[in-house]
């Protein structure tokens, strides 16, 4: 059973608790859509709810940053390996390299500041929101230059 939503909109309330929307397009609108999603293996469903969600500030992660975020991983993972290594030599040997353990931590510390900000990024949802809305101005400033064009 479905049932239009409270705030007057013409949304459909699913059981699920989706809301279903109606977007009117044009033929040609439609085709160069269709068009674009076959080329990246989307439904047109799929496409607008990735867009609605960016434009509402929601997590989408692309592949780059998800590539980012496994490679700072990987980093982490690499420099903390070397620094219990160098651990265990310092505290069996006199003439241990401190220079070398200072870069590794320095190092260290650089990819961890590099996570600590792009996690931050992702998380901030006020920041997403505004960013989902100045991408949507700026389609609608373009649209709007196109339609003189017709």
């Amino acid at each position: 059973m479905t049932r239009l939503s409270k705030s007057g909109s013409a949304a459909i309330i699913a059981q699920s608790g989706y809301r279903i929307i109606s977007v009117r397009l044009r033929a040609a609108e439609f085709d160069a859509f269709s068009q674009q999603l076959r080329v990246l293996g989307l439904t047109n469903s799929m496409a607008l709810r990735i867009a609605v969600r960016r434009i509402g500030g929601f997590i989408e992660i692309g592949d780059e940053t998800r590539d980012d975020l496994r490679a700072i991983t990987c980093h982490i993972g690499n420099i903390a390996q070397a620094l219990r290594e160098l651990s265990r030599v310092a505290n069996r040997d006199a003439t241990f390299d401190i220079e070398r353990f200072e870069r590794h931590r320095q190092h260290f510390g650089q990819e961890f500041s590099a996570l600590d900000a792009l996690l931050r990024t992702i998380l901030n949802v006020s920041r997403r929101r505004e960013d989902g809305r100045r991408r949507l101005q700026e389609l609608m400033q373009g649209d709007s230059t196109h339609e003189h064009d017709h």
